[in-house]
């Protein structure tokens, strides 16, 4: 039973060398521990609004919101076109009939990893409707987007419950991932629209797919 035991406790002390051999060693100038690395990686996706930086516009500020992660101040407008606003206006094609549009540019950096984006990514825009003859529009899916090439008061359309503002051929596009996309966003005003403060929360969507 002694020896047993002595046999026992020889092994223990073989066992704790090895455990700590790489810790520490004598009669050497070199010694090698290991540390096993652990970590779970997970899918992220990214979405960045910031002012536009479009040649030949003005631009509407983007700044730290309240309540919101941005805020953007289109200034004093009104269904005639009379005042400039804070940003760019296409003036009414019949004043006292048709709405002034009041518009910028903006910008949108997506960014993701552990997916990748395919033809049916998008970003999309939905927007509570605002007071009778205010809306918030973006240029109809028919119209380049991301320059003024083309825009005119007629290719402007509301932002219905889910509009897309970019398509997956965009963020499928190679070194897509990262890259500021310009974009444009209006207010239309009609002559019909109560004179007032109006406020609304665009809400953007990205989906990575």
């Amino acid at each position: 039973m002694r020896k047993q035991s002595i046999l026992v406790f020889a092994a223990t002390l073989l066992m704790s060398a090895a455990a700590f051999a790489g810790t520490q060693a004598s009669n050497t100038n070199t010694v090698s521990p290991t540390l096993t690395v652990n970590a779970t990686i997970q899918s992220a996706v990214k979405l960045t609004l910031s002012t536009g930086t479009l040649a030949g516009v003005n631009h509407c500020a983007i700044t730290p919101g309240s309540g919101t992660d941005y805020a953007m101040n289109f200034g004093n407008v009104d269904g005639v076109g009379i005042n400039a606003g804070n940003c760019n206006v296409f003036a009414p094609t019949t004043a006292g009939s048709t709405p002034a549009i009041y518009y910028t540019d903006y910008t949108l950096t997506p960014s993701w990893s552990g997916v990748t984006a395919t033809g049916t990514a998008s970003i999309k825009a939905i927007a509570p409707a605002l007071e009778t003859g205010v809306t918030v529009q973006v240029p109809n899916t028919s119209t380049d987007q991301a320059n003024t090439t083309g825009l005119s008061a007629t290719t402007w359309a509301p932002i219905t419950a889910s509009t897309s503002v970019v398509s997956g051929t965009v963020l499928s596009a190679a070194n897509a991932n990262g890259a500021p996309l310009t974009r444009f966003l209006g207010l239309s005003v009609a002559p019909t629209a109560t004179a007032g403060t109006v406020s609304t929360t665009v809400t953007f969507t990205m989906t990575i797919q």
